[in-house]
């Protein structure tokens, strides 16, 4: 009987651990990266607008040399005023955004990516572009109250799947050998400590 509830948990461990390499395999494909940007008023006295959060992307496409932003997280700030980023808007929504992180120099192509915010946004209606000017060599926001300011990323170590998968193997591992402990413990007999 004890053979067969060993097995049984072996055989689990081996189909969890199987499984997680499986399913950690697809989210290899995700890349998340930190994002970061500020730009300048372009009056004097007026405030400028940052922002930054966490682009989820695609892999990389080895033939375009891009990744494709499917997610976005954080904050931007304007006028003083935090808004939280709500999400990504689809490509062709505002800006004619076509969602891509490159992979060389210039990050971002013309078009950019746009996104939600909480607040007014850009256009009084929470929307918001990032992009990039070939012409003026810099990054903006279609906003016509900044200028050209920075824009940095910074990618983000992803968990490689067999490190998942061998977690849960060892915390399954783990849980089989504090049952087995638990279970040897409950078998002891009783011993008379009273000796007459």
């Amino acid at each position: 009987m004890k053979l067969v509830k060993k097995l049984g948990i072996a055989t689990a461990s081996a189909v969890i651990g199987i499984t997680g390499v499986s399913t950690f395999s697809t989210a290899q494909a995700v890349q998340l990266f930190d994002f970061q940007y500020s730009f300048p008023s372009y009056e004097a006295d007026g405030t400028g607008i940052s922002a930054s959060g966490t682009l989820t992307t695609t892999d990389l496409d080895p033939i375009k040399n891009n990744y494709t932003i499917t997610g976005i997280t954080g904050t931007r700030k304007a006028q003083g005023i935090t808004e939280t980023i709500i999400g990504l808007l689809s490509p062709g929504t505002y800006g004619i955004n076509d969602n891509l992180l490159n992979a060389n120099t210039s990050l971002l192509t013309q078009n950019g990516f746009s996104y939600l915010v909480s607040g007014s946004g850009e256009d009084g209606n929470g929307n918001v572009n990032v992009f990039y000017s070939s012409f003026n060599e810099g990054y903006s926001e279609l906003s016509s109250d900044v200028d050209y300011g920075s824009f940095t990323v910074v990618p983000r170590s992803v968990p490689e799947p067999y490190t998942v998968s061998g977690s849960f193997l060892a915390l399954g591992f783990g849980w089989w050998m504090k049952r087995k402990q638990a279970l040897a413990s409950q078998k002891k007999p009783y011993k008379n400590i009273w000796r007459y």
